[in-house]
């Protein structure tokens, strides 16, 4: 059987690939701007051609010389640095108007479905114009548009994490009204990196040191010999006894003031609970037994990815290079969680 062919804009390290790949589709074509997220993708998709450009510069052409005419889906997970709550929410940020530059690759290759990924924040974005302006235009390009959100929580993704989906269907191709996609019992921390909390501070193992104990463990570890990217930060002995402090589901906020840093935001996690939403900083969450930051590994577990999946490029970085560069930590951080990117996929498919 001939699988659907799909596209992604603004790929990253491959969380809405993977999801998409699982779910049933050809992922024959990617784009991303940075190398060392693009790096990561060729890596775990040698198959997938990938494009590394800015998606303001990418020509329909390309996409249709790799896959023909026959694109059932186009992807993207689109910056949402600007869109986010959580950021300062720069009307002039240039990535803001990057969703203009993707509806035009749509109209150029009328695919039967597009979908877009981003933070719930862009609903709101700008009074609501950015929202308003996407569904206007996908409407004058003879699309139908549906809006849902999720939390991956409950699509077997151990973190809770919203995002809005916006899939556009050709006009009376299906019907989409309401996207309806299964949900799944709740994962814990602890049912996805317990396994891997025998590491302490300034230790790596590329090797697991027992079996799976739990069923998202099993699936997680089921094509993977070798333990990827399971490497801990050596923290000094001031972080060591801060972290110490933290209680599960406390903040930096709740230790004394003495023992705080000029550092915002620090949690460590609960173990029986999904995380919260993970970002691209390691050393915003802490291990919820042993005093360090988590391992790329385990924020990979944490955002759904298989453990045969390898990031490449530096572990993290700081500084001005913070800004240009996208190390291992940022490219799972930036991830949409395979799983959660498996269910709204399936779904797609189940109208083709």
């Amino acid at each position: 059987m001939k699988l659907p062919v799909a596209c992604e804009i603004c790929s990253g390290a491959g969380g809405m690939g993977e999801g998409l790949r699982l779910a049933g589709f050809n992922v024959k074509f990617a784009n991303e701007i940075n190398n060392q997220a693009a790096m990561t993708y060729m890596y775990n998709h040698p198959s997938t051609k990938m494009s590394i450009k800015d998606m303001r510069c990418l020509k329909a052409k390309e996409i249709i010389d790799v896959t023909g005419e026959n694109v059932r889906l186009l992807a993207a997970g689109l910056p949402c640095q600007g869109f986010s709550t959580a950021g300062e929410r720069k009307i002039n940020d240039p990535r803001n108007e990057l969703f203009r530059s993707f509806l035009r690759i749509v109209n150029e290759i009328e695919p039967e479905f597009f979908l877009i990924e981003n933070v719930v924040g862009i609903l709101s974005f700008n009074n609501g114009k950015t929202i308003a302006e996407i569904e206007k235009v996908s409407n004058e390009m003879g699309y139908f548009v549906s809006k849902r959100v999720f939390n991956a929580s409950s699509f077997g993704v151990p973190q809770n994490r919203n995002r809005v989906f916006i899939l556009g269907c050709k006009k009376g191709k299906h019907d989409i009204q309401y996207m309806h996609v299964k949900n799944t019992k709740p994962v814990t921390v602890w049912d996805a990196i317990s396994d891997l909390a025998f590491l302490k501070s300034g230790e790596r193992s590329s090797k697991y040191l027992g079996p799976p104990l739990t069923q998202y463990q099993l699936q997680t570890r089921k094509k993977s010999k070798i333990l990827y990217n399971h490497e801990s930060p050596k923290h000094g002995n001031k972080t060591i006894e801060r972290f110490s402090a933290l209680r599960q589901g406390e903040s930096i906020g709740d230790l004394p003031i003495s023992m705080r840093t000029k550092k915002r935001s620090m949690f460590r996690l609960k173990a029986f609970a999904p995380a919260r939403t993970l970002t691209t900083l390691p050393d915003d969450f802490v291990h919820y037994s042993q005093d360090r930051v988590l391992t790329v590994r385990e924020m990979a577990r944490i955002q759904s990815f298989p453990d045969n999946y390898v990031f490449l490029g530096s572990r993290s970085t700081g500084g001005l290079n913070r800004k240009k560069d996208c190390p291992q930590y940022s490219q799972v951080g930036n991830s949409i969680p395979p799983l959660l990117a498996k269910s709204v996929g399936e779904w797609i498919l189940s109208k083709i």
